[in-house]
């Protein structure tokens, strides 16, 4: 698949009672939120692509790190749900509290497993370590 990660996305997913959630790493924020970006996906299961290679650029705006990585997450599932658009290659340009700007890469298929509705803030946490920033996210499935 066009630009498809080969090497392991660092996560892994924890107890949830009735949805989807993960704990994600980076070496900094722009490595967490284009890992978060691509775990999500790779917990939609094996990707099938039924249409063209999309590349697009996207530009998130919110209030501090854990909104704008909401906010990014459901901005990657919108183009997933209304345009059928599964990302497997994620460039983070610029990043700050109150700002992405990134280009995602990967084309119009289906996912075999599932799609996640949204990025929620149900025990939503992001915090700096000594190896760089961790992050946990719930999914609504």
């Amino acid at each position: 698949m066009p630009g498809e990660r080969r090497d392991p996305i660092p996560y892994e997913e924890l107890e949830h009672t009735a949805d989807w959630k993960i704990r994600v790493w980076g070496k900094d924020y722009a490595d967490l939120f284009r890992n978060a970006a691509l775990a999500m996906y790779a917990m939609m299961g094996h990707k099938e692509q039924t249409g063209p290679e999309i590349t697009r650029h996207i530009t998130v705006e919110a209030v501090d790190y854990p909104s704008l990585l909401v906010a990014w997450l459901n901005e990657l599932l919108f183009y997933s749900e209304v345009y059928g658009e599964l990302f497997t290659d994620v460039e983070v340009h610029d990043i700050r509290p109150e700002y992405l700007r990134a280009t995602v890469r990967g084309f119009v298929g289906r996912a075999e497993i599932s799609k996640i509705k949204a990025a929620t803030y149900h025990e939503l946490a992001l915090q700096e370590t000594a190896d760089g920033v961790e992050a946990t996210i719930v999914f609504d499935v």
